[in-house]
């Protein structure tokens, strides 16, 4: 059987364009930007950070919940070129109003809104065709841009801290000129419609992804609990240095990039059901493996396996999730799926705190159990 050749869509290709420079300028503000300067400079401090980020993922669910309403009222062109006005002002009064606190969560909360909408497009986009692929695509760019705007954004404020900064906006502008270059985006005219009208709809949403809510919100929360201990466990508990445990996330961040393409695609070929229940069978075990008494070496392969399941759950479980979605109620389906995540991803660093003051291992030991648990949930249950 002759390989077929991976063509990608011009118009799909300006959006995905689009979101990685979206992702690349939230991970340079959110992940590199803030913490950074809360560590080294005096303009702010830890706790106002971690405020920020907070509420920055609380308005991004809050956002998903209703932009897919947003969408079918007023047209998605209307509802993107909104969003990116509320992240280029977000960055713009940063430093306008001279890194006032109220004004770094206020842009936290403004980004945390206007970085959904584009998500949903594309989601809305990859449910039609070759979904496998389409999926793996958005999820590449996703860790494209994520990686690279915290590599870049840290390397650039070593060198000039104001130019750094200022590319941000830039880049939002350039992310919206791709968005304007993917081409007429319909929406399916909808009614205006009342609180009754949106609650009736958000309930038939709920009622017909009954079968995909429970996976979305335990993925996010296991993933979610990884992120405050992370660096514990490995520097801590595994004993590694700073520098095996960077190299260790350069490793997964490396190997998840180079195969999401690849195996994503393998969801056009076989039933991504089967491919996302061993992904999560094999994630959970590999986690729970590294709380064992292993070297480094061992550590490091564990630690590729994870990655490779990663690359193998996350496409399918979105082309699955695709397949449960009608074409009619995509904007809105997909904003409901995507705030039930970002309420995962709120519980789920609470957890893994508390339990971490227990022991790091014990919430290594909990999140990957939910991963096995997903495994054999969707193993049995159809």
């Amino acid at each position: 059987m002759t390989q077929k050749r991976l063509k990608i869509d011009k118009k799909f290709l300006f959006l995905l364009i689009s979101l990685m420079l979206v992702e690349y300028v939230r991970a340079a503000f959110i992940i590199s930007y803030l913490p950074v300067q809360a560590a080294v400079g005096t303009q702010f401090n830890l706790t106002l950070v971690g405020l920020a980020i907070s509420l920055h993922y609380i308005s991004d669910a809050f956002s998903n919940f209703q932009a897919g309403f947003f969408m079918n009222r007023f047209g998605i062109k209307k509802v993107i070129s909104f969003s990116f006005l509320l992240i280029f002002t977000s960055l713009i009064i940063v430093p306008l109003f001279q890194f006032n606190s109220i004004v770094i969560i206020l842009a936290a909360i403004l980004l945390g809104f206007g970085a959904c909408p584009i998500w949903i497009v594309l989601l809305s986009k990859a449910s039609s065709g070759s979904r496998g692929k389409n999926m793996s695509l958005v999820y590449f760019c996703w860790l494209s841009g994520m990686a690279s705007g915290v590599i870049v954004m840290n390397y650039l404020m070593n060198i000039n801290l104001t130019v750094s900064y200022w590319l941000l906006p830039l880049f939002i502008v350039g992310a919206y000129i791709s968005f304007r270059l993917s081409g007429n985006h319909h929406t399916p005219h909808t009614a205006r419609q009342n609180i009754t009208d949106i609650f009736k709809k958000t309930f038939s949403i709920l009622k017909q992804s009954r079968v995909i809510l429970p996976g979305t919100l335990m993925q996010s929360i296991s993933i979610g609990m990884l992120i405050p201990i992370l660096p514990t466990f490995v520097l801590q508990y595994l004993g590694f240095s700073y520098n095996q445990y960077t190299f260790l996330l350069v490793i997964a961040g490396l190997t998840a990039g180079i195969l999401m393409l690849p195996i994503g695609r393998l969801s056009d070929y076989f039933k991504p059901r089967l491919l996302f229940i061993g992904g999560f069978i094999l994630f959970g075990l590999t986690m729970i493996s590294t709380t064992l008494d292993t070297s480094i070496l061992t550590i490091y392969i564990l630690v590729i396996s994870m990655a490779i399941a990663y690359t193998l759950f996350l496409p399918a479980w979105n082309t699955f999730v695709a397949t449960k979605i009608t074409k009619e109620d995509q904007n809105v389906s997909w904003g409901i799926i995507s705030s039930f995540q970002g309420v995962g991803t709120m519980l789920g660093p609470i957890i893994g705190g508390v339990l971490a003051s227990y022991s790091a291992s014990i919430t290594i030991i909990v999140s990957a159990s939910l991963f096995l648990l997903m495994g054999l949930l969707y193993l049995f249950v159809k």
